[in-house]
């Protein structure tokens, strides 16, 4: 599952969501209308806290829900068909906020009502009046459910141009609000599903239509063929005026198609015409056929939480990826593919073999995420994807900085934990750790355990023992203990190489947990096994050394007649560690070995180099050094790396030393952003594409560039005209620096009809530094007649300290009525979200207030105790940045000499 939104909707959507003192509401526990307990029933027992015995195993659902998207609620029958082992009188079920109207076991031909008692918050009894004996039985319950108009999780209902919609949503756990379910994922089973729906609507589901028949007047019954074994998680259904787009078929037969939303037929176009490729792609690298008879590709107007959902057969995907249009940018098709690619590599891993329990969470999006750049890179080489591979790696290492971050495979303690597996952990670091042993153990070793793991556990469950031990099996070598390291410990290594020259060569390499300045001190970890591969000079050439790394200190012989000159202790950057680089060792790099290192390696040295200057190790005049070099090569994720350190500066400028700030960014970017100009060419790259928007964006926004922004204003006179992939750069600029622009779009954005450039016009309104303006944006949060779940957005664009701050007044001078708004449920992700309102600006003289508001607003909610800690911890390492980076700016700033205007 995609459930991290791309860009800022995510970061201040749940901001506000967790906000207003009192915790998330949540969707009552399940109400009985029948079937209430006798005066000699047994006592009152206790519900189990988080998996539910296994006194009844269900072996299949026979499901069958009445949905008018009309409707407030769905009515159910549902028929369990299971095994009770050992003679009982209760059965237990997952159920939340459902209406049980009835409920009995069957078995030939006795019939024994249950009387249905519901435990908070997601628990159902389903208690006997006699003992049920062992053998088969199926448990029958009739049923309503609610349908939710401000989430997007369980069964949920959304209206766009005056039509309305059904879908669902059931990862991690809300299949249990749809039906009454053991909603485990090591419970796959068959589901056999039956839709009653208005005749003029749509019926999708994750298996073909088997048949169809009228019911009442304009009312049919749409019946779907029995599914291969599902958990509960992966089943999924829609109800609309969809309109069916034919995508033919795949190289192996499977029939494709988009299901667009009403009227939007011509923009699932591009979906239509890449997906059959992309499944063809999956396919041959799985060496397996599909698992499933059909691949629908679903668009839902707006998702809270995830982006897309591999429900097998039927993938969902949020509105504005999957309904692209042929003259959507290439950003946007890039994006396109990528989550396509990602959601159709699941329905192998994660969906015919399925991880046995959340814990292990990560085989599936971990493997999705490592594995969609290897095919978008086969379906569009010239976008070079795998460089992805290492943008994916660094966001990893940030989120694995924090020494209250959890372990890859963390154990599921209580329900609240399900919650928070999805996260940077498990989707970055997992494709991280797993590039790092493909990378040691080569491509095709690789595969052959990973084919090897999906044929032994086809249609099942599996656990990540079971995957490393099918690598193990390949590579003829035991990577248990290997991995280890990195699923069952949190942190990540920090290595140093010194260069050992007086005899042979060698290189002693050293490592360490990283430990930022400002994190409190790590529970002690064990040293990590560590494929590790450097790249050395040698006669003026480039050579390479591997070794595995296993313990705190080890020596790795070089082929070398002389001591080299340079060293990078991370060839090809696929290694999960960190690099503490002496000031020698980076000017040999960058005055001697740049010519000889990959771009993925000039990248890993500016990332490890960067972190240096943030923490004080390394000048910060040298580790700017870096970023000219790479805004020279031109690719988007040079670009992007070397603006990071330059941006992320900007938080740390004195007041007084602002003008000469931007004056050294529009110096050191300006150039290329000139070049790059306001206006795409037919003929532009990808890389140039999106090169521009970040230099632009940086140049126009942070360093005020009058020429750029005075020509963003002139080009937000007709701002619908613009290409798409400039538009949003343009508007946040213009309305940044003109009042005008901004009040058109503050009139506009209302009406505004396209939800890609609702989003962009939300963005733009946030960006503005004016007191005045800013103010006038926030009122969109409350505005009656504006989806709050969209609006919100805006929180996601504030420029600086000043305007986090007005921000955060408003929110919690209007949070309960935001609250109302807003999803609350399944999406509280307090690590990103309170850092964005409220850690901002981080100043230790704030620290010790915020600390106390962030436990006032959030200490009730569930699951809220790892997600303050973070959050502080955050705070506590951007104070000890601040103390670096000020200083240092402060004589560096005073002493540059800037070119004269």
């Amino acid at each position: 599952m995609r459930s991290r939104l791309v860009g800022p909707v995510a970061v201040a959507l749940v901001a506000v969501a967790a906000l207003g003192g009192c915790p998330a509401a949540t969707p009552p526990a399940a109400t009985v209308m029948a079937a209430r307990p006798s005066p000699t029933s047994p006592p009152a027992v206790t519900a189990p806290p988080l998996r539910l015995p296994r006194l009844f195993v269900p072996t299949q659902y026979a499901l069958r829900l009445a949905v008018d998207p009309a409707r407030a609620d769905l009515t159910g029958a549902v028929a369990i068909d299971g095994t009770i082992a050992a003679a009982t009188s209760v059965i237990w079920l997952h159920g939340e906020g459902l209406t049980i109207a009835a409920a009995h076991a069957t078995r030939g031909g006795a019939d024994v009502a249950l009387t249905v008692i519901p435990h908070a918050p997601d628990v159902l009894e389903l208690r006997a009046a006699r003992l049920l004996e062992p053998g088969a039985w199926t448990v029958q319950l009739d049923y309503t459910a609610p349908l939710d108009v401000i989430g997007t999780t369980g069964a949920f209902k959304q209206t766009v141009a005056g039509a309305a919609y059904v879908y669902t949503q059931l990862e991690a756990v809300y299949a249990r609000r749809v039906v009454p379910c053991v909603d485990e994922p090591d419970s796959k089973v068959p589901w056999q599903l039956t839709l009653d729906v208005p005749t003029a609507l749509v019926a999708v589901s994750n298996t073909p239509v088997a048949r169809e028949a009228p019911l009442a007047p304009g009312t049919r019954r749409v019946e779907f063929a029995p599914t291969p074994p599902l958990p509960s998680y992966l089943v999924a259904f829609a109800v609309g005026p969809f309109e069916i787009v034919d995508a033919g078929r795949s190289g192996g037969g499977t029939p494709v198609r988009v299901i667009a939303l009403a009227g939007r037929r011509a923009d699932a176009g591009h979906a239509a015409a890449t997906a059959p490729r992309i499944l063809d792609l999956a396919e041959a690298w799985f060496g397996t056929p599909y698992p499933y008879a059909k691949l629908d590709l679903l668009a839902i107007p707006l998702t809270v939480g995830f982006g897309a959902m591999e429900n097998a057969g039927l993938v969902t995907f949020q509105e504005t990826l999957v309904l692209v249009g042929d003259g959507g940018s290439q950003q946007r098709k890039l994006w396109w593919s990528t989550v396509a690619a990602h959601e159709i590599a699941h329905q192998w891993f994660g969906n015919l073999v399925t991880m046995a329990f959340w814990d292990d969470i990560w085989l599936n999006e971990g493997f999705a995420n490592w594995l969609e750049g290897k095919l978008v890179a086969e379906f569009a080489p010239a976008w070079h994807p795998p460089d992805e591979t290492l943008t994916t790696r660094n966001a990893a290492l940030d989120a694995d900085a924090l020494v209250s971050a959890r372990r890859v495979r963390q154990p599921i303690v209580t329900a609240d934990d399900i919650a928070g597996v999805f996260d940077s952990i498990t989707y970055d670091k997992g494709a991280s750790v797993l590039a790092m042993f493909e990378s040691y153990l080569g491509p095709d070793v690789f595969q052959r355990g990973v084919r090897a793991y999906l044929a032994a556990r086809a249609w099942g469950n599996a656990t990540s023992s079971d995957f490393v031990r099918a690598l193990g099996a390949a590579a003829g070598q035991d990577l248990a203990p290997a991995f280890a390291t990195f699923l069952d410990q949190p942190g990540a290594p920090e290595l140093t190489a010194e260069l050992v020259c007086g005899g042979a060569p060698a290189v002693r390499l050293t490592q360490r947990h990283h430990v930022p300045p400002g994190a409190p001190a790590p529970v002690v970890t064990r040293p990590w096994t560590i494929p590790v591969c450097v790249a050395y000079e040698r006669a003026g050439a480039r050579a390479e050394a591997c070794t595995l790394l296993a313990t705190p200190t080890a020596t790795l012989p070089l082929d070398a007649a002389r001591c080299p000159r340079w060293l990078l202790p991370n060839a090809r950057g696929r290694g999960y560690y960190r690099l503490a680089y002496t000031t020698p060792q980076i000017v040999a790099l960058r005055d001697e070995a740049w010519p000889l290192l990959t771009q993925d390696e000039r990248r890993v040295l500016m990332f490890d180099v960067a972190q240096g200057a943030r923490t004080g190790g390394v000048a910060l005049p040298l580790a700017l050094s870096l970023a000219p070099r790479l805004i020279a090569a031109g690719d988007r994720f040079s670009v992007e790396d070397a603006l990071a350190l330059p941006g992320e500066l900007q938080a740390f400028v004195p007041a007084a030393q602002r003008e000469r700030y931007e004056g050294w960014l529009r110096g050191l970017a300006g150039p290329a952003a000139r070049a790059a100009g306001l206006v795409p060419a037919a003929t532009d790259t990808l890389d140039l594409e999106v090169s521009r928007e970040r230099l632009i964006g940086l140049v126009g926004g942070a360093g005020r560039d009058p020429a750029l922004r005075t020509q963003a204003v002139a080009l937000a006179q007709g701002w619908r005209a613009l290409p798409p992939s400039i538009r949003g750069t343009v508007l946040r600029l213009a309305a940044d620096a003109d009042a005008g622009v901004f009040a058109q779009l503050l009139r506009e954005v209302a009406t505004e009809p396209d939800r890609v450039r609702r989003e962009e016009l939300f963005e733009a309104l946030g960006g503005v530094r004016d007191p005045g303006r800013l103010a006038q944006a926030l009122a969109l949060l409350l505005d009656p007649a504006i989806d709050a779940r969209e609006s919100i957005a805006l929180l996601g664009s504030l420029p600086d300290d000043a305007t986090h701050t007005q921000a955060q007044a408003f929110v919690r001078t209007h949070a309960r009525a935001l609250l109302a708004r807003l999803p609350t449920d399944g999406t509280i992700d307090s690590g990103t979200s309170l850092g964005t309102l409220f850690a901002v600006p981080c100043r230790a003289e704030v620290r010790a207030d915020v600390a106390a508001v962030l436990r006032q607003l959030f200490g009730a909610l569930r699951g809220s105790g790892r997600a303050l800690a973070q959050q502080l911890e955050e705070m506590d390492q951007c104070i000890a940045r601040r103390q670096v980076l000020e200083p240092a700016l402060r004589g560096w700033l005073a002493g540059l000499k800037l070119p004269r205007p």
